[in-house]
């Protein structure tokens, strides 16, 4: 296939002779186009040729200057400068300007000429391939550079010295510095004593080849630790001796927060189920230990009240106080069971209703009460006349977490020289709860981290650093914010605000009333798998009133199915067989009257089922414990 040459000369003789020469060649065919003037030439290079001869002198304008002209339009074939003489200058100057080589025109013969335009062609072709390679790799390496610079993951290399020698700009970010502050520098510059120790095995095991995957930490610029999992890989020469090692770190921080976190709610979880459970097994033998005390505790008062009796004040103080002491320490279970009842409830499965802010704090302060007791006096400022609409348990578990955080920041033994404060006050639509302690106070770095996750200034071992972040992101899903004041050693002060609620009405549990007088004597019908409840039940109302007790549902449902009338049923919500809301469905269809004279017992609803029973049924209950005066009030009021 012919080489394809423009051959750019003025004069023709010399044209003749130039093309002459390339046609004796025998090795190798051209084909050959003249161009007479520069203006021709400059048409003729948008042509594809393989090679340009181009004279020295082109009239008013000259070799070279094609030659510049050329280069610069990026004209990739070889061009070949054709002079007169042998002018060194010019030469010179012409493979500056770009020409891949020159040639004495009265000096060449047809194999010069053949051997310089292939070798040019040759060159030219080399250089490219050359320069594609060169652009080839340096888009690779900028490539690489960018996966380098923009993978999630931290990049270290560090030499047989354990010297830093490249950091890319994810390891940098991870650990709060400059790069240049990290070149350079050692390794363990940025690690704990005990991730030096741990890092300083894995070092041993990449000396010897072997690749490494370990977890680790690094200290941040701020103090604390970056947990990580590390891949280590020895780094060989082309003679493959060990010159350093490379490392890839993936920030395993957040991964483990959140691992922690979920390990901390599954126990929670787990503690609360067995808490529910607990409160539920205790309420029912509580229930009939309450019952029978007071029923104890009534007929010592007739006893001893009887005209026809002079007992003595020793005797009196001897029976009556005893008893009074043993009714008041099981009322104080029965607040502890509620209180415990209260905490034990799922966030999910219990919904948002209006709540008393103060009734909570209350029973915040019995479950916070042997932690602040030896630490300092309480005082309480409750000024809080409206409900807000929240979690109960998840305001009892924020308040909870404020009180404890304020007993720890006391140390114990200085009770009388302490205080915790606890207020609750109304400020426009929102409701404002205080709790201030006078203990040691944060200074401003503290408090500025305070709220985040797994921050502790707590021993090892006393808090997690989870219980105020928990708290602020509970309070935000209330629609209200958390806020803290602190100086050192002057005491803190948390802030919790909550929207008023727009809705009435709590849930319908019944209070403690005073006993209207007798209206009549009624039929009640009781309704409970616990012997023990059953038989104190029967111990308060048998007196006053016509009551029929069983142990089943189903013989409930059988008698109210036989047409027996009772003016009221006081039933068990949870029980085998056949519950208390199965019965109340199935009276609510053989026998409706009777169903609206249900009230239920429960030592607790623990289920979700149950929980919404309550909720959509609108049904008054009784929770066990109960008190015996309350039982008796509500009889009362169904009879009249």
């Amino acid at each position: 296939m012919p080489i394809r040459v423009l051959l750019v000369e003025d004069d023709e003789e010399d044209y003749l002779l130039t093309r002459k020469l390339l046609k004796d060649n025998p090795e190798t065919t051209f084909e050959v186009t003249w161009a007479r003037t520069y203006e021709a030439a400059i048409e003729e290079l948008e042509k594809p040729y393989q090679a340009v001869l181009v004279d020295y002198r082109l009239g008013a304008h000259s070799g070279l200057d094609l030659i510049a002209t050329a280069v610069a339009d990026g004209f990739a074939a070889p061009m070949i400068l054709l002079t007169g003489n042998g002018d060194y200058n010019v030469d010179k100057l012409a493979m500056k300007l770009g020409a891949s080589d020159y040639l004495v025109k009265d000096q060449i013969t047809p194999q010069l000429m053949e051997r310089v335009i292939r070798h040019s062609i040759e060159r030219k072709a080399a250089r490219a391939e050359q320069k594609g390679s060169e652009l080839a790799l340096s888009k690779s390496e900028q490539q690489y550079r960018q996966i380098v610079e923009e993978t999630s993951d931290g990049i270290v290399k560090v030499d047989l010295d354990l010297k830093i020698v490249f950091v890319n700009r994810r390891f940098t970010e991870m650990l709060g510095y400059e790069p240049s502050e990290m070149v350079g520098a050692s390794i363990f510059a940025f690690m704990s004593a005990a991730a030096k120790l741990s890092a300083t095995r894995s070092y041993e095991q990449l000396s010897q080849g072997q690749k490494v995957a370990a977890d680790g930490s690094f200290r941040h610029r701020s103090g604390s630790d970056i947990w990580c999992n590390i891949a280590g890989t020895p780094l060989l020469d082309a003679d493959g001796r060990h010159i350093g090692n490379l490392g890839v770190v993936r920030d395993e921080t957040e991964r483990r927060k959140l691992q922690s976190q979920l390990m901390v709610s599954d126990r929670m979880a787990s503690v609360g189920t067995l808490a529910a459970g607990v409160a539920h097994e205790i309420n029912n033998p509580l229930a009939a230990v309450i019952a029978n005390l007071d029923f104890v505790a009534d007929a010592v008062t007739q006893l001893l009240d009887d005209p026809r009796n002079i007992p003595s004040q020793a005797l009196r103080a001897e029976l009556k106080e005893p008893l009074d002491d043993a009714l008041e320490g099981a009322h104080r279970v029965r607040l502890i069971v509620r209180d415990l009842k209260l905490f034990s409830r799922s966030p999910i499965e219990d919904p948002k209703t209006p709540v008393d802010v103060d009734a909570i704090m209350e029973s915040s302060l019995r479950m916070a009460w042997n932690e602040i007791r030896h630490r300092a006096k309480l005082i309480k400022c409750y000024g809080c006349r409206v409900g807000v609409h929240v979690n109960e348990a998840r305001l009892g578990q924020v308040f909870l977490n404020l009180l404890i955080n304020a007993a720890q920041a006391i140390p114990e033994g200085r009770a009388a020289h302490n205080e915790i404060r606890v207020a609750t006050r109304v400020e426009g639509d929102h409701v404002l709860i205080d709790v201030s302690d006078t203990g040691a106070g944060m200074p401003p770095e503290v408090v500025d981290r305070i709220f985040d996750a797994f921050f502790t200034t707590k021993a090892i071992g006393v808090g997690t650093g989870l219980g105020l972040a928990i708290s602020q992101r509970l309070v935000a899903d209330m629609r209200g914010d958390i806020s803290v004041e602190s100086e050192a050693g002057k005491g803190t002060t948390f802030r919790v605000r909550i929207p008023v609620t727009s809705e009435a009405g709590l849930e319908r549990v019944a209070p403690v009333v005073k006993a209207p007088p007798l209206a009549r004597r009624g039929r009640v019908l009781i309704v409970d798998d616990e012997t023990l409840i059953v038989r104190g039940m029967l111990r308060i109302l048998g007196k006053q009133h016509d009551v029929v007790a069983v142990n089943a549902a189903k013989e409930a449902l059988a008698m109210c199915v036989a047409n027996v009338k009772f003016d009221v049923i006081l039933c068990d919500l949870m029980m085998p067989e056949m519950t208390g809301m199965e019965l109340h469905a199935e009276l609510t269809r053989v026998a409706p009257d009777q169903a609206d004279r249900m009230i239920f017992v429960t030592g607790g609803a623990f289920t979700s089922v149950a929980r919404q029973f309550l909720s959509d049924s609108l049904k008054e209950h009784l929770e066990k414990p109960f008190d015996p005066r309350n039982l008796r009030a509500i009889v009362q009021r169904y009879l009249r």
